[in-house]
């Protein structure tokens, strides 16, 4: 089991070092962008401005573009991010000021968050990649597996030192390098082990997922018609939108407005419902987007086990299910999975050098013998 755990880490190390390393980034990556871009930073006021007067704002500031999108903003200190579409079709990210209804600035997509995010899911490479007609994800075909390099790492590891809780206090300091780096291995370990746990079911599940979603299998019902194909303005104000929204669904708090993106496509509201880890568009409100009727609720309470999980995947291994707070948390405990990657490479590279020189040294000894023994003869 240690020449396993060992194996596993060492031929692995550059690529779920680098995995590690940017995963880690990703989990702060909305706070990267908000010290890289002047647009995300507002400062907070008593109450929020509602959805209708963000609605009005983005289509104020830019009246000939398609909305698609409108998000509630990430913290306390963030603009709100709308998703629009300009008349060249190119796809933008419009931020608003989520207080005063006033637009603060206007990028494309291609965010710190979201270059980080390719870079740990896909490895930068395309979202898809055409193979006999259909559309593969090529990159996440490549990243997922090593969540399973993960899995046997902690479960070789805990098989290693059942008793790890032993360390999570041990620190040699004055006993040589190789042994301060031994220490600090298992103790990182130890109190990173519920964290290794997290990341590496999480991974391995993105490989079902994006199985299942190749084959057709859907875990998510798919969106319902609306009563009017013919275009996709939305008729009703977007507040009475999201007030018969929330009547149809007590005690959602709406994170996201998704506007019809087709003809005969609903209006969409998302967001949380006093569910544990879930993502926002667990919880969903469809809406006809001409006369208000609701079309349909989807609610993750009473849900089944595989669709409970599939929507607590994400918010569990990007931590951003409680905010900065617990993206700051999963930076911390990824910066130490991170470290353990390539600590546990170099200690088996030191532990490979001892066991050749000791391999030498007694090869050495058994010629000696062996020419003593010419000699006397």
């Amino acid at each position: 089991m240690h020449r396993l755990h060992g194996l596993v880490g060492f031929y692995g190390c550059l690529v779920l070092g680098f995995l590690c390393l940017f995963g880690t980034l990703t989990s702060i990556g909305h706070e990267l962008d908000w010290l890289a871009d002047p647009a995300l930073r507002v400062d907070p006021a008593p109450t929020l401005a509602g959805w209708g007067a963000l609605d009005a704002a983005l289509r104020r500031a830019h009246p000939d573009w398609v909305l698609q999108r409108i998000t509630a903003p990430e913290g306390q200190y963030f603009a709100a991010e709308a998703r629009m579409v300009a008349p060249d079709g190119t796809a933008r990210l419009v931020y608003v000021d989520p207080y005063h209804a006033v637009v603060t600035g206007a990028r494309d997509r291609e965010t710190i968050h979201a270059m980080l995010r390719r870079i740990h899911r896909q490895f930068y490479l395309p979202n898809a990649i055409i193979l006999d007609g259909r559309r593969i994800n090529v990159g996440v075909y490549l990243s997922t597996p090593f969540g399973f390099a993960l899995l046997v790492m902690l479960v070789s590891g805990v098989v290693i030192y059942p008793q790890f809780w032993r360390g999570l206090f041990r620190l040699r300091l004055r006993q040589g390098s190789a042994v301060l780096l031994h220490d600090l291995h298992r103790l990182v370990a130890g109190w990173a082990v519920w964290f290794l746990a997290v990341i590496a079911l999480t991974a391995s599940w993105y490989l079902a997922e994006r199985l299942l979603a190749d084959t057709g299998m859907r875990l998510e019902p798919p969106p319902p018609a609306a009563s009017r194909p013919a275009g996709v303005a939305v008729s009703m104000p977007l507040d009475d939108l999201v007030a018969r929204g929330r009547a149809a669904f007590p005690g959602l708090e709406v994170r996201a407005v998704y506007f019809p993106a087709r003809p005969g496509a609903p209006l969409a509201l998302a967001g949380q419902a006093g569910d544990l880890l879930v993502r926002d568009r667990a919880n969903r409100v469809w809406l006809d987007p001409a006369d208000g009727r609701v079309l349909r609720v989807d609610r993750i309470d009473g849900a089944g086990p595989l669709r409970r999980w599939d929507a607590m995947a994400n918010p569990l291994h990007y931590g951003d299910f409680a905010g900065t707070a617990s993206r700051l948390v999963w930076f911390v405990f990824g910066c130490g999975l991170t470290a353990l990657v390539f600590t546990g490479a170099w200690m088996y590279l030191a532990r490979l050098r001892r066991e050749r020189a000791t391999r030498r040294r007694l090869d050495a000894m058994r010629a000696a013998r062996a020419a003593s023994r010419r000699v006397s003869a």
